[in-house]
């Protein structure tokens, strides 16, 4: 893995996201066309139903579309695994980049590529890691203790530190790089839910030889997904 870092405090969503390497928000006037299917199934979950939740589940996200395939040798996909707001967790998406290809493939920014650090288009949310970086099978998943309102209120109430640095990942031959990401609202975002469909979108950034470099040897294309919060 390739890394430049210096440790800074990020102030807000709009911080984290700017330092996450290349990771990338922007609104995207195209609509989001979903690649296998609209509802969100796939590995880690599906969409979820309204009739069986946890009993104090006070809301539900949905992903409701997801961009065609990137124009680059890998398939993300995003699948909701814990879709209900509740004491205990906010809701967790599970993130696989899947490299259908003979050859190893490598990429980066290595968090933005899993959605860690990404924010909303409207930077109401953000995606903070709920696991590590995986391509060896489902990693294990984790709630870190980021200072939020408190349980069943998951906004932020602070910035979050996050190194600025620039990361590649290998993703192996036929294989897959699964990561977990929960869904926390903005310090700025003036509720602990806000409801609404939101874009989430990040720049993947494919190195031919393996190493960033020129720009002969590095291509470039943007995906993203939308996610919906409801109440029950």
């Amino acid at each position: 893995m390739s890394t430049r870092r210096s440790l800074l405090r990020a102030a807000g969503v709009a911080g984290v996201v700017a330092l996450a390497g290349c990771t990338a928000i922007a609104n995207d006037d195209s609509d989001p066309l979903p690649d296998g299917g609209s509802d969100g199934d796939g590995p880690g979950g599906s969409q979820p139903s309204d009739l069986e939740h946890p009993p104090d589940a006070t809301h539900i996200a949905r992903i409701t579309g997801q961009d065609d395939a990137p124009d680059l040798p890998i398939r993300p996909r995003v699948s909701l695994a814990d879709p209900y707001v509740t004491q205990g967790s906010p809701p967790v998406v599970r993130v696989d980049v899947e490299n259908p290809t003979d050859d190893p493939v490598v990429v980066g920014e290595y968090r933005g590529v899993v959605f860690q650090y990404v924010g909303s288009d409207d930077r109401t949310y953000v995606f903070l890691p709920h696991s590590e970086r995986s391509t060896e099978g489902d990693p294990d998943r984790t709630r870190p203790e980021y200072d939020v309102e408190g349980d069943g209120c998951w906004r932020l109430t602070s910035g979050i530190a996050v190194t600025q640095e620039y990361g590649t990942v290998e993703v192996p031959a036929n294989g897959t790089l699964t990561a977990y990401v929960g869904l926390y609202a903005s310090e700025d975002a003036g509720r602990c839910t806000p409801l609404g469909e939101r874009r989430f979108e990040t720049v993947y950034n494919y190195f031919e030889d393996g190493v960033p470099g020129g720009e002969d040897t590095t291509r470039n294309d943007r995906w993203g997904f939308s996610l919906s919060v409801e109440e029950l």
